[in-house]
């Protein structure tokens, strides 16, 4: 592990149930040297990612400037986020676009179309677990053999991972199965009131962007078609894949004259939801009433 990793691993340790830390908490937690863990604290505070008060360390606002910039820049939600959304105000649903880096699955879009509001467990910034629900199982399809197989051997014994498969040869075919698919369906793995149905979003059709998915009430889930609903939310996803496919290298900022913030001398590049909202599909809504009727399968 590098020292910037480790330094950064710092800021894993706030919780709703630790808000505040000492630098001894934080070096205790992490067994650091307590040169080592001034030296962190020092470097993060100055970097804004840390603010401290009396002794305490907490995050720092330099966290929520960098996801508004997220929010303005990340090619997968100004590609994916109008895409996902209008299919979800369509459907009745709530459209969430999730990222993955190392282990840890990672929703970073969420628009909600429901009727009413969905008891979701695992809202925008949250990490899902790594082998539950629609949107990482798609997530682990799309990962290399040696990728996988090393995850295996990781979690290999966790009930999680025993449930995709008891084998690694079972393991492998059952998702290798959901991504020749192209999409994976969950029902109540991670909210028992809740069913999602989940495709994969690419840079150029093989390597992994994220995931494109779709959250239901499950008794109203049951009233579609899977394979038709599946068919939908692949066709919206291959279309942020498209997107993004299409996406062109940009002139590099300048590097900025004083300290963090907007970068002199640079352009501000159109942001891409523009291009992608004029040529996401016009999704109509199904009427309320028609949706409560609903009895037949049909999208």
């Amino acid at each position: 592990m590098s020292s910037l990793t480790r330094m950064l691993s710092v800021l894993d340790l706030f919780s709703r149930d630790h808000t505040t830390m000492t630098a001894e908490q934080i070096a205790d937690a992490l067994a650091l040297t307590r040169t080592t863990c001034y030296r962190y604290t020092r470097e993060l505070t100055q970097a804004g990612l840390l603010v401290s008060h009396g002794g305490q360390f907490m995050l720092g606002p330099r966290i929520i400037e960098l996801d508004y910039r997220m929010l303005e820049s990340d090619p997968l939600i100004n590609a994916g986020g109008p895409i996902v959304s209008e299919l979800a105000d369509a459907m009745g649903a709530t459209g969430l676009l999730t990222a993955i880096y190392n282990d840890h699955v990672v929703n970073v879009f969420a628009h909600s179309g429901s009727p009413r509001p969905l008891p979701l467990s695992f809202g925008r910034g949250t990490t899902m677990p790594m082998f539950k629900s629609s949107t990482s199982k798609v997530l682990l399809s799309m990962m290399n053999r040696g990728r996988l197989m090393r995850l295996w051997e990781k979690h290999q014994h966790t009930p999680d991972c025993q449930t995709i498969g008891a084998d690694w040869k079972t393991f492998w075919r059952t998702l290798q199965e959901i991504r020749q698919r192209g999409y994976a369906a969950s029902f109540g793995e991670l909210t028992p009131a809740l069913a999602g149905i989940s495709a994969p979003v690419t840079f150029n059709g093989a390597e992994v962007a994220g995931c494109m998915s779709l959250v239901f009430l499950r008794d109203y889930f049951d009233r579609f078609d899977l394979q038709l609903l599946g068919t939908r939310l692949s066709s919206a996803a291959a279309e942020a894949s498209q997107l993004l496919a299409e996406l062109k290298p940009e002139t590099a900022p300048t590097s900025p004259a004083n300290g963090p913030g907007r970068r002199a001398g640079a352009k501000k590049p159109a942001p891409a939801r523009h291009q992608a909202g004029q040529r996401a599909r016009t999704a109509k809504a199904t009427p309320s009433s028609k949706r409560t009727a609903a009895s037949n399968k049909v999208l």
